[in-house]
């Protein structure tokens, strides 16, 4: 059975499995949802409804639940003219019926559902697959969220990792500071590099996510088993908010959104007292909003020249009797820490962020470039890890640079010592929106090897990898998604319009 991300165990068995429109089903009660999507793709497939029953013995494909499952996990059984689904959960439920859309290859229009009688018993590697959007250099709106969490939880991924705020733009609706939404939203020219020359257009960019909007698809990714993390970046990456607000900064001197690229020098004051309370009062809001454990804190690639002319910074070094800025920001950190911590919050920051006494809590994304990684194991074992190679994980890159041998290749535990390989939670992906403007751009740069990042994060194999990527292609055109189909066509000889226009971006 060719199922991508590749099960733990699956092999056909002798006989064959057919339904037409009098087909029936069974359904325990926890799974009524994710059998209701399964009669809804047969619909779009075949154009006939599935029906429910009571009865199971007049069923030809059945939900069952068996607590000894493990989370997240499935069987699927297909013998002798009926389809048994069991999990434990909604979450291996709904997984199941992602295989069966393969199996039953319902995203091609077709009369019947016909295939091999089979087993498959899955479930997944790592607890945390994930992938980040940055919505704060260019911003994505609800409608294409939506479109990502659909492609993401067909391959079983499930945290969608949204990073909200930038030097470049803040991108949520926060009631206590309106002028989030008025002003650092809002971004009046972007650094382009065209004709091999480098400058700042005047063309203007902005939009951001309502409260409205959080909800919806908060809830929309729930249904699909995708967990939305949010990420306020800071100390560093902070003047989009700095903009709206300059007495957080050390100077007051920001008057604007970041046009470059670039991070600024200007970062949020680590000794002024309103700094604190102004995060503090936004992170109260985004709890509200966002239901995760997880809440993302960035902590990366900070600047700390402005704190060391600081008068409020140093005198805060001085209270605190530290010497080292990188213990000023673990300071601060540690204060978010302990505030979120009260409402059953983690937090995250990427590893460049964190030092030996950040706390052993706050969980650790390891990016940086990997004599880097190995470099700052002494600062993060024993903690929580994610991880997220950047050379190979992010699909900002083009794909000679990370490329899809690079991302099926990863090794998730490399350089991470035997003792610390328990704590890995998973792995996560990413896109930075600085070259990416549209739709058609983020998705070409995301697929297929988004496909690729799932099967590392969900199983240890890797058979068969473009045999299997091919039904993902229907799915592909049939949604209008742009893709990069130089790849796959290389692999499995399929070349489809949407492709031909892919390649050309």
């Amino acid at each position: 059975m060719k199922i991508l991300p590749i099960p733990q165990k699956s092999e056909n068995v002798s006989g064959s499995f057919a339904i037409n429109g009098n087909a029936k089903m069974f359904c325990d009660s926890e799974f009524i949802a994710q059998a209701e999507m399964l009669a809804d793709l047969v619909y779009e497939s075949c154009g006939f409804f599935l029906q429910f029953t009571d009865v199971i013995t007049e069923a030809q494909i059945i939900f069952s639940k068996d607590a000894a499952l493990p989370a997240e996990g499935y069987v699927i059984m297909i013998n002798r003219g009926i389809a048994t689904v069991t999990s434990s959960d909604k979450a291996g439920a709904f997984y199941a019926v992602q295989s069966l859309r393969q199996i039953f290859n319902l995203d091609v229009k077709q009369r019947r559902i016909a295939c091999a009688d089979g087993y498959v018993e899955d479930s997944p590697r790592f607890a945390y697959r994930g992938f980040m959007l940055d919505i704060a250099r260019h911003f994505f709106g609800l409608d294409v969220l939506k479109t990502l969490v659909d492609v993401m939880s067909q391959v079983k991924l499930n945290v969608l990792h949204l990073h909200l705020t930038d030097d470049q733009g803040f991108r949520l609706q926060i009631d206590k500071y309106p002028l989030l939404t008025e002003i650092a939203s809002r971004r009046f020219g972007s650094e382009v590099n065209r004709n091999g020359e480098t400058y700042v257009d005047d063309v203007p960019h902005e939009g951001y996510l309502t409260k409205q909007d959080v909800r919806e698809l908060v809830a929309y990714a729930s249904a699909r088993n995708v967990d939305i993390v949010p990420e306020i970046d800071l100390p560093g990456h902070f003047v989009a908010a700095i903009a709206a607000y300059p007495d957080l900064s050390c100077t007051g001197s920001v008057s604007e959104v970041r046009k470059k690229w670039s991070a600024s020098k200007d970062i949020l004051c680590a000794g002024n007292d309103k700094s604190y309370r102004f995060v503090n009062d936004v992170l109260d809001e985004i709890c509200e909003l966002f239901p995760s454990r997880y809440v993302h804190l960035g902590g990366e690639e900070v600047a700390k020249d402005r704190w060391c002319n600081c008068k409020l910074c140093r005198e805060r070094m001085a209270d605190l009797r530290i010497d080292s800025l990188e213990e000023l920001q673990t300071h601060m950190i540690e204060m978010f820490r302990v505030h979120l911590e009260e409402k059953g919050k983690t937090v995250i920051i990427r590893n460049d962020g964190v030092t030996k006494n950040t706390d052993k809590r706050v969980v650790s994304q390891l990016w940086t470039a990997t004599k880097h990684r190995r470099a700052s194991y002494e600062t993060v074992s024993g903690r929580p890890l994610i991880v997220s190679p950047r050379k190979k994980v992010n699909f900002n890159h083009d794909y000679n640079v990370a490329t899809m041998k690079g991302v099926l290749g990863l090794k998730p535990f490399r350089g991470i010592r035997k003792a610390d390989r328990d704590n890995v939670l998973g792995i996560e992906g990413a896109i930075w929106t600085q070259r990416v403007e549209n739709e058609e751009q983020l998705f070409f740069n995301i697929l297929p090897r988004l496909d690729a990042l799932a099967e590392c994060a969900w199983s240890k194999r890797r058979k068969d990898f473009y045999i299997r990527l091919q039904k993902r292609l229907a799915y592909y055109d049939k949604a209008g998604l742009c893709y990069n189909g130089k790849f796959v066509r290389n692999a499995v000889g399929n070349r489809s319009d949407k492709a031909r226009q892919g390649d050309t971006l």
